[in-house]
């Protein structure tokens, strides 16, 4: 019995790997992790944001075991080279991708890029952070930037977003949208590159991290900690970051006894080991799609306290790893965070729970697995 022979055009389509070009100008830190699992599958060249890149996590500090291309650049709509284009956008073109995968983020260099690369029919995967903006700051909105958005979301063959919930915002937001959405959820992120530089949580302490806008409920939480107080709950609360929010709150954080505020620039060194040194993270949010705070606090093994609104319940089991509460309900805040912190059993059961999302479903390497089947679909090859 005689075996057919594979032809040379055959073999040189089978060893062909397919190629995914990552566009982004923001959230350095998930794109190189994403294009790191992406890697042990396909060819990948990233491309980032300067400004962005040296304010996220040290790059080169993330463990990589699968090489790809990152070109980080300044990002500009200023046109050089022989054919007047800008060198991030030629850094995408001339890897000749077979998808391309960006960010939405309504501003103008995405926006721009998409409209360069419609008539080349190279198809786009668009990831949505903000299905719907938030209520009160965070991404905002304004008639320039639902345009942008609108032109982003038309161009994209596939959209992901971070968990059911936040495809059922974004069918809501974008009724008329033809192509394909998809869950992708977001992976973990300030994970240290040696596990075992893990260390022991300070007792009692919680953290409030992130970018202040009104929307993540720093005023809810500051009610909380009253009660924790008040109910003499050994504790010491940590709000780390800047925003609005700081200054508006500020005098009454400061005269808050167990209050630790942080309004300045954190370092990712300083980040993650603010991370390791709480208990529990708190995420009041009055309303969210999903929350790189949660990832962090999940990469760093860390339980948190949060708000049931949008996809934040795709993420957290209650009583699994960490605990869920009414968005806006102070009482129910404080009550959540002194159950963590006066039963070690729990904060022991909520912190193994956290490790092990981090392990499985917030994992980059699976999450990149998963979206392999799209990009291969958008291509027009068969997974093998």
């Amino acid at each position: 019995m005689h075996s057919r022979s594979t032809s040379g055009a055959e073999r040189t389509s089978m060893a062909k790997r397919l190629r995914v070009a990552i566009y982004a100008p923001h959230f350095a830190e998930y794109s190189y992790r994403l294009a790191s699992g992406l890697a042990h599958h396909c060819d990948v060249r990233l491309v980032l944001n300067r400004k962005d890149a040296n304010q996220q996590w040290e790059l080169a500090d993330i463990a990589v075991t699968a090489p790809f291309e990152t070109r980080i650049r300044d990002l500009s709509l200023r046109r050089g080279g022989a054919i007047g284009i800008p060198a991030s956008f030629i850094d995408i073109i001339s890897f000749r991708p077979d998808v391309i995968h960006c960010h939405e983020v309504p501003e103008i260099y995405t926006s721009k890029l998409i409209q360069l690369l419609r008539p080349l029919g190279i198809p786009l995967v668009l990831t949505v952070h903000d299905a719907i903006p938030h209520s009160e700051g965070g991404s905002g909105t304004s008639p320039r930037e639902d345009a942008w958005r609108g032109r982003m979301r038309a161009a994209a063959s596939i959209v992901t977003t971070h968990g059911e919930s936040c495809i059922a915002d974004f069918h809501r937001a974008t009724p008329d949208f033809k192509g394909e959405t998809v869950s992708s959820m977001h992976g973990v992120l300030m994970v240290p590159s040696d596990k075992s530089s893990f260390t022991e949580p300070e007792p009692g302490r919680i953290l409030f991290f992130g970018r202040m806008w009104a929307y993540k409920g720093l005023d809810v939480f500051i009610d909380a900690i009253d009660m924790l107080a008040q109910r003499g709950v050994a504790h010491e609360a940590i709000v780390a970051g800047r925003g609005p929010e700081m200054t508006r709150l500020g005098a009454r954080m400061e005269a808050m006894p167990t209050v630790k505020t942080i309004n300045a620039y954190i370092s990712p060194a300083d980040t993650g080991r603010l991370f390791q040194s709480a208990t529990v993270v708190a995420l009041p949010y009055k309303d969210a799609s999903q929350s790189g705070v949660l990832a962090s606090a999940y990469g760093n093994a860390r339980p948190v306290v949060a708000s049931a609104t949008g996809g934040i319940p795709d993420v957290v089991t209650d009583g699994v790893n960490g605990l869920l509460v009414p968005p806006g309900d102070a009482t129910a805040l404080a009550d959540a965070l002194e159950r963590v912190l006066t039963s070690n059993s729990l904060a022991a059961t909520l912190a193994d729970g956290a490790r092990q999302t981090a392990a499985g479903p917030l994992n980059w390497d699976h999450i990149a697995e998963r979206l392999l089947g799209s990009y291969h679909r958008l291509a027009g090859r068969t997974v093998k």
